[in-house]
């Protein structure tokens, strides 16, 4: 098995997308990797008023005192740590999503990126410009791109 330093898993807060960072944390651990856990900004995290995040009752969101971006990464990190891996770190992208994962995965030195096939058919996938594709085009470490 090739031995990464970095991986990188992007999540969007699905149940699929909780199992590739599951999936990229077990690797993480087998390498002795870092996992860093990307998710993309949401247009809602800047409109959603500080004041009323701030106070905790039945009228904020279930993990409140967060973004729904910040949520999700709570979220992905303790599935990753219960998935064996030990250096976790987060980070928000800002939009357009692609190119701020390029420039991270450049800014890092990454050797893995993991991310979810959002097509059933890999011949579909293959075939249509979807976002795995175009990342493995664009970046220069290893893409593994779950189905």
């Amino acid at each position: 098995m090739t031995a990464y330093h970095t991986i990188i898993v992007d999540t969007d807060g699905s149940d699929r997308s909780y199992r590739v960072v599951e999936h990229a944390a077990e690797l993480a651990h087998a390498t002795h990797a870092r996992l860093l856990i990307v998710c993309a900004r949401h247009r809602i995290d800047e409109h959603t008023p500080k004041a009323h995040l701030d106070r905790p009752g039945p009228e904020t969101s279930p993990l409140h005192g967060s973004t729904p971006a910040d949520t999700v990464l709570r979220i992905a990190h303790q599935h990753a740590l219960a998935h064996g891996a030990t250096d976790v770190d987060t980070h928000i992208l800002d939009e357009p999503a692609l190119p701020a994962l390029l420039h991270l995965a450049a800014a890092t030195a990454a050797d893995l990126i993991v991310t979810a096939n959002p097509h059933r058919s890999p011949l579909l996938a293959q075939l249509l410009s979807t976002p795995p594709i175009e990342l493995a085009r664009k970046t220069h470490c290893d893409i593994l791109i779950t189905a």
